[in-house]
């Protein structure tokens, strides 16, 4: 079978009704017939035939929640060992938000896009409490869901298979391809407390083309409001009069923090084309276009306060973070079969552009005169990726198929980071003349705002070549065994990697299968983190206080990064390990158990914020105040991940009370951190510690270890109901000493959405999330700058209840 053919046949059998439970479950309700594409490059195998746990997502689950969630909450709403962060008021992590696959972050997941990988975007993930802060992972919530015809996820580690990346799985995004029909949607829906009101539209059409051939259009437009939840700001709020408080005091506005969930506008534009060459061959090309803006409220800045000039801004302000964001890739090629292989060669180039700005702000330290917007660093991203596939059958050994899969890539990457407005950085040296700062410097640079310095501008350019042999004997009917090896070169310091990997599956009987495999895999140093350096001013917890900060992340081969004790990144390596079972022991009914460990040597990471007398020394003999926090990337630690992932379904049709589905899915995932670098002689000098206690908690502890997903769906004629309820479990923040250490309890949320049919094609529906308004425990560390009282680390964020409505159609 052609991968063609094979390709066709998945979509047939995976564009499927079903509601948004888990992602194992298709209309089909047999995952004897669901065939799959990732992770089996030659003969097509089923969900429950594949050596490696597999999730199918069809394009019916993906629409139901994709009106109001970005694709990472639809991914975390449908497979237990996803995690998405609801990160609010934290810049970049705001929008592009940090998201993994079994405990592993966002870079430990490959993407791709009808096979072809995924660029990477051109934002830093910068939240403390990001697994993998300072990567730039792809950000899958540029696939607008009218494109997607459904989604394949690798739960294993596939480096040998698809290249770095891919230690913790891969996740295969297939488009629509029809030469006609159209499907859409219009919704609307805001928070239980009446913000965040969302309207989205989304459209897909199918064209037929000359030649037998098809292009498939596919249009998303989305508006969100932003949401905030905050609390009083604590103390004075202005300069004392004569020795007297000001009497503004009694008025002031103390809710001035106006962190949360952003305020977004997006446009997402797709097409995918298919043109028969010959009778064995067809073109392809597809393209994708975003165009993004973003807008983040931050802390607010006091009248008082050495951030704010009063001239300007008399009763303080508040600065918002924003972004503009232009994205695209193209990819085109030929598939077919020549001289017996079937064959792909492509290529594709994606380039993901970002400029970073803050409005409502100002640098306190050019006085009256400061502007109160900027523009204040662009980053850019390209990729630029080429790939040839080949794959044969052969009879051996007495008629045993042997499957041959073989090819190479070549990959070019770069990574940019350009300072634009002066203002934004230029310390005007303004020193305040009355008040409470009266004789003090201002503070400098764009309050809100992420600063690039001309000094830490980034151009970085690699190349990486790569060649793969991967390999599936059928030893007999029953019993698959496949290996598979990669050798990959990079043109800088990752140098040179080889990774492995070896599966197998037996069928004892119909109803019981077994599956196991071991890998090693590695990820190289993302330019981002061999490149990127910035400053910013942001509140901190320090100690058991939140503070207004200076924090500056500097490169490793930056003076400042060497006298701290940086070295040049190394590439991760990494052990995985699964093995388990698909159970099928009547009609309808599934059971998948897989258990999994992840080792993961020379983790990098970003160190804590570093502090001192000393630090204070070498920022000045650099050039800078000597305020800052410094934090730079590094090898920091080994890991080991364990867990266990369990998908259940059951469907049952009767004829008088219609059809049910019901799902149960449960992910239970430890991190444990084995071994920390040492810490450099020119920290230890400094009485500093590399890789501190509060750094080391957002590794183990700040994931919930234990997530339940429970869904039922019923649907009877033209009425549908489909109620889901997902247990997030305990997770605690730690602090730099155990007594400032927070501990969040495990919480439980409802979904749910009541639809009917009507006309021709046309759906109606009415739905919550987290129906019954359920918020995160509240904070115990005193808050003084009026941010949410509840856990800013959630895992289902901490915003309350969502309701809508929503008209769709299929024709």
């Amino acid at each position: 079978m052609s991968l063609r053919t094979t390709l066709l046949t998945a979509s047939a059998l995976t564009t499927l009704v079903a509601a948004p439970v888990l992602a194992q479950e298709t209309a089909t309700s047999d995952p004897t017939t669901e065939v799959i594409v990732t992770g089996s490059r030659g003969k097509p195998r089923t969900v429950t035939s594949s050596p490696a746990p597999i999730d199918i997502i069809s394009a019916d689950q993906i629409s139901k929640l994709a009106g109001s969630l970005q694709l990472r909450d639809v991914l975390t709403q449908l497979v237990p060992s996803y995690q998405a962060m609801a990160v609010g008021s934290s810049s970049q992590d705001s929008i592009v938000r940090p998201a993994g696959l079994r405990g592993m972050s966002g870079v430990h997941v490959l993407v791709l896009v009808n096979g072809q990988r995924r660029h990477n975007s051109a934002s830093i993930n910068l939240n403390s409490g990001n697994v993998s802060a300072g990567a730039n992972p792809v950000d899958v919530d540029l696939i607008p869901a009218s494109a997607i015809d459904h989604i394949e996820i690798l739960r294993d580690g596939a480096a040998a298979q698809y290249g770095s990346d891919a230690i913790a799985g891969v996740i295969n995004i297939i488009l629509k391809t029809n030469k006609t029909g159209s499907s859409g949607s219009f919704e609307a829906g805001q928070r239980f407390e009446g913000d965040g009101t969302t309207i989205s539209a989304q459209a897909s059409q199918g064209f037929a083309l000359p030649h037998d051939g098809s292009t498939t259009v596919s249009l998303a437009i989305k508006s969100s409001d932003k949401v905030v939840r905050n609390s009083d700001v604590t103390g004075t709020m202005y300069d004392t009069i004569g020795g007297q408080p000001d009497p503004r005091e009694a008025s002031a506005n103390r809710r001035t923090y106006q962190g949360g969930l952003p305020e977004i506008k997006s446009l997402d534009l797709v097409t995918n084309t298919v043109i028969p060459v010959t009778d064995t061959t067809q073109f392809f090309a597809t393209t994708t276009f975003t165009t993004r803006n973003a807008r983040v409220g931050q802390a607010g800045r006091k009248p008082n306060a050495n951030s704010n000039i009063t001239a300007i801004y008399p009763n303080g302000f508040t600065p918002y973070y924003t972004m503009k964001e232009y994205d695209f890739q193209l990819s085109a090629g030929l598939k077919g079969t020549f001289k017996g292989w079937d064959s792909t060669l492509g290529t594709t180039f994606g380039r993901d552009h970002v400029i970073n700005g803050a409005d409502n702000s100002l640098n306190a330290s050019l006085g009256a005169a400061s502007p109160t917007s900027f523009e204040t660093y662009s980053s850019q991203f390209d990729q630029w990726t080429t790939n040839l596939d080949l794959t044969r059958h052969f009879d051996v050994l007495g008629g045993k198929a042997l499957q041959v899969s073989t090819g190479a890539e070549f990959r070019h990457e770069n990574y940019q980071t350009h300072a634009l407005d002066e203002a934004a950085y230029a310390n005007g040296g303004y020193y305040y003349t009355s008040g409470t700062n009266k004789g003090k410097p201002a503070l400098t640079g764009a309050q809100g705002a992420i600063i690039v310095l001309p000094g830490d501008e980034a151009d970085i350019s690699r190349n990486v070549t790569a060649a793969y042999v991967d390999l599936a004997l059928d030893v007999t009917p029953k019993w698959l065994v496949t290996a598979a090896a990669r050798y990959e070169t990079y043109d800088d310091s990752a140098g040179d990697v080889v990774s492995g990997k070896v599966s197998t599956r037996y069928k004892v009987n119909d109803w019981l299968t077994l599956r196991g495999a071991a890998s090693t895999g590695f990820r190289a140093p993302s330019l981002a983190q061999m490149g990127y350096a910035q400053t910013g001013t942001q509140f901190n917890l320090v100690g058991t206080t939140y503070q207004l900060i200076e924090s500056k992340i500097v490169k490793t081969d930056s003076a400042v990064g060497v006298a701290l004790g940086a070295q040049p990144l190394k590439p991760e390596k990494s052990r995985n390990y699964s093995a388990g079972f698909a159970l099928t022991p009547g009609h309808g009914f599934t059971v998948t158990l897989d258990a999994y460990q992840i080792e993961l040597d020379d983790r990098i990471q970003l160190t804590g914020l570093l502090s001192s007398a000393g630090v204070k020394a070498i920022l000045i003999a650099n050039g800078f105040s000597g305020n800052q926090y410094v934090r730079y990337f590094t090898n920091a630690i080994d890991t080991t991940t364990k867990g266990i992932d369990l998908v259940a379904t059951y469907n049952l049709s009767t004829e008088r009370f219609g059809r049910f589905r019901t799902t149960l899915g449960y992910n239970h995932n430890e991190t444990e951190i084995d071994k920390i670098a040492p810490t450099p002689d020119a920290l230890a000098g400094l009485g500093l510690t590399l890789f501190d206690r509060q750094t080391q908690g957002y590794i183990t502890e700040l994931q919930p270890k234990d997530k339940v997903i429970l869904g039922l769906d019923w649907s009877a004629g033209p009425y549908a109901v489909n109620i889901k309820e997902t247990r997030y479990g305990e997770f605690s923040l730690l602090g730099a000493t155990a007594a400032t250490d927070q501990k969040f309890g495990a919480k439980f949320i409802t979904d749910l959405e009541v639809s009917r049919a009507f006309g021709d094609g046309y759906r109606i529906a009415i739905g919550a999330y987290n129906l019954l308004d359920v918020y995160p425990d509240k904070n115990t560390i005193a808050n003084t700058i009026g941010s949410s009282p509840y856990a800013a680390y959630s895992p289902f964020g901490g915003y309350g209840g969502y309701y809508y409505a929503r008209l769709s159609w299929k024709m």
